[in-house]
Parts: structure tokens; C-alpha cells; sequence
């Protein structure tokens, strides 16, 4: 992973990188996307770009125990990684959090890794580009209340366009 990610880590300055602006409609009021760029079930992994509003925050969620590497093209991303700890019962414990900008990434190889993102700019779109080591289908999101931590499965949604 750490050779993929040396790799992808200048994906930014590379000629014809997308900009979010140019994959937004200006009509259109920006909305959180997740456009595939396709998958090689030979070697194991997924790409995909996601498309972040002004603002916009992830849930607290996990990547259903696949490695994965997320690099910014666009804009500033802050991530809040967790450890989740063993059961029986679900507890997220705050790890650290990070500031993401251009050219910059995270990576995690843990099944026990969870996350938060959210676009720090309250006017500017955000673009990242996600490496996964296998198709992400599902996964579960967090949630705290009354002391309690509790998780619901989801099946991940991409749009039907794969961009080349």
C-alpha cells in the first residue's frame, strides 16, 4: 500500500486532474457525489472520486474492513479518525484528526479504523480521489447518543456514470 500511495501522492499536479468546479454544474447547486472511476477485480481494488459541498460532513463510518487511501485534488478536507474497539458492545474511541489539502492524503489498512470528513470550506467545493482494496458495497456508520454507541449497515451508492 505504501508504494500505491507514493505513486498517487502527486495524482494532484498531474495534467488534466478534475477540479470540482469542473465537475459541478454551475446551474446546479453542489451535492455530495461518488463517481466511479472504476474497479479491477484481478488485483483487488476500487477508484472512485468524490465530490464534496461547501460544508458537507461524512457520518462517523467505517470502509467494511478494507484498506483504503483518500487524496485530495481539490480544496481542504479535516478527517476524524477512530479506533473502534472490540465487542461486544461498539465503542469508537477519537484517534486524532487531520487537516487535508491538496496533494496531501490518509491511509488505513485497520478493519478496526472508522472516520469522519467534512469539507472545511463554507463557500468552496472539494474533490478526492479513494483507492480501496477491494469494491466498497457497505458500510457502517456510528452514532453516539446517551452514552451508547450504535451502528446501522448501509449499502454504498455510487453514480451509474463510471468517468474514464
Amino acid at each position: 500500500m505504501n508504494h500505491l500511495a507514493g505513486e498517487l501522492s502527486q495524482v494532484a499536479a498531474w495534467p488534466g486532474c478534475p477540479q470540482a468546479a469542473g465537475l459541478s454544474p454551475a446551474s446546479e447547486t453542489p451535492s455530495y457525489r461518488r463517481l466511479p472511476l472504476g474497479a479491477d477485480e484481478a488485483h483487488g481494488y476500487e477508484a472512485l472520486l468524490i465530490l464534496w459541498p461547501p460544508g458537507h460532513a461524512t457520518p462517523i463510518h467505517d470502509h467494511d474492513g478494507l484498506w483504503g487511501m483518500e487524496f485530495v485534488l481539490d480544496g481542504v478536507l479535516e478527517v476524524e479518525s477512530f479506533q473502534l474497539l472490540p465487542q461486544p458492545t461498539i465503542h469508537l474511541e477519537r484517534d486524532h484528526s487531520r487537516i487535508v489539502g491538496v496533494g496531501d492524503h490518509v491511509a488505513f489498512s485497520q478493519a478496526d479504523y472508522a472516520h469522519r470528513c467534512r469539507n472545511l470550506s463554507r463557500n468552496r467545493q472539494a474533490l478526492s480521489l479513494h483507492v480501496y482494496g477491494g469494491e466498497l458495497n457497505r458500510y457502517r456508520s456510528f452514532i453516539h447518543d446517551h452514552g451508547q454507541w450504535s451502528s446501522e449497515l448501509h449499502q454504498a451508492v455510487r453514480e451509474s456514470t463510471t468517468l474514464a
